[in-house]
């Protein structure tokens, strides 16, 4: 899935489509900027569980990771049911990512991926027995970049007054990372 086409979804067709592979790369490079994730499970109901994670990442890897507790709630719910969601807020962007995870208890990896203040939540450090890489496999990225610009804001919003029509943020998706 790793090069799939950029898809870009939007109710508005005044945007030029950018080239697949810089919007790709410009919209991984923004996630790696976000310092926390919104990450949502299904438990045994499929009633989702969401909890603030920090995202990891790894050079040339379009794969997301996090290190958690090997007995930890979402660890059991991501073996019952891997599909998962990321909400994240970044460089005035907002992300919802859609992805498969697995936990793996892969030294090396969890090596890699360590920091650490980490240690606050791994007293033993890295290599605490506890501690678990989940990876998520990114399928498909839907994202929302609305004007930086304060009056391009405000045009919007004086446009949106006069015409009685609500300001768009189009919906944009890419395939992978």
């Amino acid at each position: 899935m790793y090069g799939a086409p950029v898809r870009l979804t939007s109710l508005s067709s005044n945007r030029l489509v950018m080239n697949p592979v810089l919007e790709r790369q410009r919209v991984r490079e923004s996630l790696q900027r976000a310092s926390v994730a919104i990450f949502v499970t299904l438990d045994h109901h499929g009633a989702p569980n969401g909890r603030p994670m920090l995202p990891l990442w790894l050079p040339d890897d379009p794969n997301i990771f996090f290190l958690t507790h090997q007995d930890s709630r979402k660890v059991a719910e991501i073996a019952e049911r891997p599909q998962v969601v990321l909400a994240i807020i970044s460089a005035h962007s907002y992300f919802v990512v859609l992805g498969s995870a697995s936990a793996l208890r892969d030294l090396a990896l969890i090596r890699r991926l360590w920091r650490p203040s980490y240690r606050a939540w791994f007293p033993a450090g890295k290599d605490d027995r506890e501690a678990t890489a989940v990876r998520v496999v990114v399928n498909r990225v839907n994202y929302w970049e609305p004007p930086r610009s304060q009056i391009v804001r405000v045009f919007q919003a004086v446009r949106a007054f006069v015409t009685r029509s609500a300001v768009e943020t189009p919906m944009k998706t890419i395939d992978s990372l």
